[in-house]
């Protein structure tokens, strides 16, 4: 989901900044051809539109955190010049296959899929994010 007020977009975690390129679709509700299409809609907003990234990962600079659809028309390494939906989605779902869990995926998740709200409270009034475990139990 993104957000337009006048002449910029607050893309959230779709497209970074071009040298970064795009976000993962391997988390549950994820779909390289969703990614794309929705990347393909702020590539027609005019080319003078600052786009905020979600997040940046620099390779070797500062860290930023705005563009314009022109550079990311011109340079994303992942959707710029020349990238086809077939091209994307092999690239994407390839990469992605290879990728592990991010550290706050499960945590994160709960409170995403709630629309940012904080998971219920229990009959004590706190609230638990819940983590999966992995492996056996030992001394059990």
């Amino acid at each position: 989901m993104g957000i337009m007020i006048g002449d910029s977009l607050f893309a959230g975690d779709s497209i970074f900044l071009p040298d970064v390129g795009t976000a993962r679709v391997d988390f549950p509700g994820g779909s390289a051809r969703a990614l794309y299409a929705s990347i393909q809609r702020i590539l027609h907003l005019g080319e003078n539109v600052r786009v905020f990234s979600g997040h940046d990962y620099p390779p070797n600079r500062d860290p930023r955190c705005v563009s314009t659809v022109s550079e990311q028309s011109h340079s994303n390494k992942h959707v710029g010049a020349g990238s086809t939906l077939e091209s994307f989605t092999t690239f994407r779902e390839g990469r992605d296959a290879t990728l592990g869990s991010p550290k706050l995926l499960h945590a994160s998740l709960q409170v995403n899929l709630r629309g940012g709200r904080m998971p219920p409270q229990d009959e004590e009034g706190r609230r638990w994010i819940r983590l999966p475990l992995s492996g056996e139990a030992v001394g059990v």
